[in-house]
């Protein structure tokens, strides 16, 4: 339709033309096809917004694939804390604290640091992410004078590999003076975490065991990263780069999906509350059980769904490396074929986005969580849970650390410095990065590097 109605006031213009040029003033203009929609007021950023409505990208939208401009970055952003920690146990969510809460005084820190602590981190799986995690531990046990006896690494990213990890450290539970984990499972990890927790102190990230009394002094908490924020960002920025009308086709995690990782359970709750907002986008959706072998799960979507045009996928590494593998061995051409948006900061993406360029990356965009900020606030709550014991103080037991603006080509370079500090030498500014000029500055108040 769309097609016959170009064509019919094609042929007006034309006759309009010759009867101008029999006159003698048969000059026309036109508007390049792919010429962005001017900004309005009404695009100033709202940091209280809700996930944008649909009516305002279908009044901008063109055909084709759009690449998102600093603008609609801004328009997405929004730095208000909307995490809550609630899992099918629990009666009531747990509000989220800030970092600001965590923070110790030298005072403090001398405390601790007279105590001569010794713990332990183990985790299901090593990607950037996780190293950002590592890094941010040795960096506060370092200042605190805590040893980082050991770090545990799951053999496979899985369960049933993580379960194996567990009843190790459960023997030799009562020889740290902590623990903390990445439970990729909780519901089949919840009885071991309980014995461990019984043994000493126990910390967590991604999800904490069911049931679970939260003023059990033997629980640090949870850390996290705002998850929810992250699937709001996320699927607003597929929604813009489809133009508000189309197909997405999602691909999220099993365990996500049904809610033993909750952190995954929120950004998925990020992306529904978006995606519900846009009739006129068509979701469908597919769910991994292991990683690592997400590719045929994302291949079998495609084959299923050839109209889709952005693919909305969670974890950057394998998940969103194997998409791109997928698309490249399917013929696909980036912006034109398909654009993919993903979760967290990892060189298995980063790297393509900076070498491909602007018009050639499959990455159209993804959001930074801040992995770093939430491995340090978790030492720093296992400090306040010590001297908690001491001053009866309470302190919040669910602190999350915002993303950054959604990722582009445009600003890799000023987002990647912001999420990865220096001192993470596993993870340096890739070459490729470093390279990249005329990026876009952060846009926003800088609340990551306080």
């Amino acid at each position: 339709m769309l097609k016959r109605t170009k064509k019919i006031l094609a042929l007006g213009l034309s006759c309009m033309m010759m009867i101008a040029s029999a006159a003698g003033c048969g000059s026309t203009q036109s508007q390049p096809a792919d010429q962005p929609a001017a900004q309005t007021a009404e695009t100033q950023q709202n940091p209280s917004a809700e996930p944008t409505g649909q009516n305002e990208t279908k009044d901008s939208a063109e055909e084709g694939l759009h690449k998102l401009t600093q603008q609609d970055i801004l328009d997405i952003y929004d730095p208000v804390v909307k995490a809550e920690y609630k899992d099918d146990s629990m009666s009531e969510a747990v509000k989220s604290g800030t970092g600001a809460d965590l923070e110790l005084t030298e005072e403090e820190k001398d405390k601790i640091r007279s105590m001569n602590l010794k713990i332990a981190l183990e985790q299901d799986h090593l990607d950037d992410s996780m190293k950002l995690i590592q890094q941010a531990f040795r960096d506060q046990c370092e200042d605190l004078n805590i040893e980082l006896s050991d770090i545990w690494v799951a053999t496979a990213q899985d369960g049933a590999s993580q379960m194996e990890d567990y009843q190790r450290i459960e023997a030799i539970a009562q020889d740290y003076d902590a623990i903390f984990t990445c439970p990729s499972d909780a519901a089949m990890e919840t009885e071991i975490l309980k014995k461990i927790m019984k043994k000493t102190k126990l910390g967590c990230m991604l999800a904490v065991p069911f049931d679970l009394d939260w003023n059990d002094p033997n629980f640090i908490g949870i850390t996290d990263i705002d998850a929810y924020q992250a699937g709001i960002y996320s699927a607003e920025a597929a929604v813009k780069i489809l133009n508000g009308q189309g197909k997405i086709g999602t691909i999220g995690y099993i365990n996500g999906k049904n809610g033993t990782i909750n952190t995954c359970y929120q950004r998925y709750k990020g992306w529904d509350d978006v995606l519900a907002k846009y009739p006129d986008v068509e979701v469908v959706d597919e769910w991994y059980d292991d990683p690592a072998e997400s590719k045929s799960v994302i291949t079998g979507l495609l084959a299923s769904n050839p109209d889709i045009k952005v693919l909305l996928i969670d974890w950057a590494n394998p998940p969103a490396d194997n998409a791109q593998t997928a698309f490249k061995e399917l013929g696909y051409e980036a912006w034109k074929d398909i654009s993919m948006v993903t979760i967290d900061i990892d060189n298995t993406i980063t790297i393509p986005m900076a070498t491909d360029g602007p018009d050639n990356n499959y990455t159209g965009a993804f959001v930074a969580q801040t992995w770093y900020t939430a491995g340090a606030n978790l030492v720093k709550m296992y400090c306040k849970n010590l001297l908690a014991e001491e001053t009866g103080e309470a302190y919040p037991k669910f602190v999350v650390s915002s993303p950054l603006p959604v990722t582009v080509y445009e600003n890799l370079k000023t987002n990647f410095t912001y999420c990865v500090p220096e001192s993470v030498t596993e993870i340096p500014v890739p070459a490729e990065i470093d390279a990249l000029e005329n990026q876009w500055d952060l846009g926003v108040e800088d609340i990551w590097s306080k």
